[in-house]
């Protein structure tokens, strides 16, 4: 299909951190940008309200309401989310294009396009690269692939950074993965580093020769290391994902694998009861230390 008509009007599908990001620049840009929050929890309730989308009442009145459904959620739910937007798209007879902007394999990709096989919908792999576009000051790029990106690229400028990969899908979600294996396969690695350190009785001396001889790392597990359980339950998902990308190239899956064991591990620390709007920022970094070492013990 080819797509001539203007983007309007958004949906994103589900408001996080990401989503409600998108949906304020979108605003600011002019345009109009719903969501259905039936089912959805508190917080992504007032992250909705905070960035001004609209709620609709159900999923077919956003079908029925949009140009263009972005699908930004914790990764493991995207399968999901797709057949759901397909079966709401069938029951209104309205057919958005729909972008899934998921942290999710190739294949896995693949599979979120098979929902709507044999249906009227322009299918955009997606990968968000970033922090969301009020944080990034509307730098945060989406690769995009598919062969019918007319509409979303419509967003260049408008709030993100555009750039389209080509007519492949796989393509986009492709470049999300190996991305983000190098910034959270670190992240998780140099998570390991100071928790080892602290296991070892050798912390204080381990972090000195980091500050001296490679300071970047220090300053990555001073700023990660508490902010890493925040994030971490939908980040096990996603490095599962990038393991299985890796394994489908024929390269080793055992890096990110680890990675996940990483992610779960903070997972297990009270700080993961926290999100991004609540987290405490000024947690010496011995005490976050001892919350990974206390959770390790407790799995033991």
């Amino acid at each position: 299909m080819t797509e001539t008509k203007s983007v309007n009007c958004v949906a994103i599908l589900m408001p996080g951190d990401m989503g409600h990001g998108c949906a304020t620049v979108f605003r600011q840009h002019g345009m109009r940008v719903i969501t259905c929050l039936n089912g959805r929890s508190q917080r992504t309730r007032a992250l909705a309200e905070k960035a001004g989308l609209e709620d609709m009442p159900t999923l077919g009145d956003v079908m029925q309401t949009a140009d263009l459904i972005l699908s930004i959620l914790p990764p493991e739910y995207a399968v999901q989310q797709a057949q759901e937007a397909a079966a709401a798209m069938k029951a209104t007879n309205a057919y958005p294009d729909y972008v899934d902007c998921n942290a999710i394999s190739p294949a896995t990709t693949k599979k979120v396009a098979s929902a709507f096989d044999d249906m009227p919908v322009n299918f955009i792999d997606g990968g968000l690269i970033g922090l969301n576009p009020v944080k990034e000051n509307e730098r945060t790029r989406l690769y995009v692939s598919g062969k019918a990106t007319a509409l979303v690229r419509q967003l260049d400028g408008r709030g993100l950074v555009v750039r389209d990969l080509g007519g492949e899908i796989g393509r986009a979600s492709a470049m999300k993965m190996v991305y983000a294996s190098s910034t959270k396969g670190a992240f998780s690695l140099f998570a390991a580093v100071a928790v080892m350190a602290e296991l070892t009785g050798l912390r204080d001396e381990i972090f000195a020769e980091l500050a001296a001889s490679q300071p970047h790392t220090m300053a990555t597990i001073e700023r990660m290391a508490p902010r890493i359980p925040l994030d971490a339950k939908r980040w096990i998902f996603e490095m599962d994902e990038i393991a299985s990308t890796y394994d489908a190239y024929g390269m080793t899956a055992h890096f990110h694998q680890g990675a996940a064991d990483i992610m779960k591990l903070a997972n297990q620390t009270p700080l993961a009861s926290e999100t991004r709007e609540t987290a405490q920022d000024n947690r010496a970094l011995a005490d976050v230390l001892q919350l990974y070492v206390d959770a390790l013990r407790a799995e033991g």
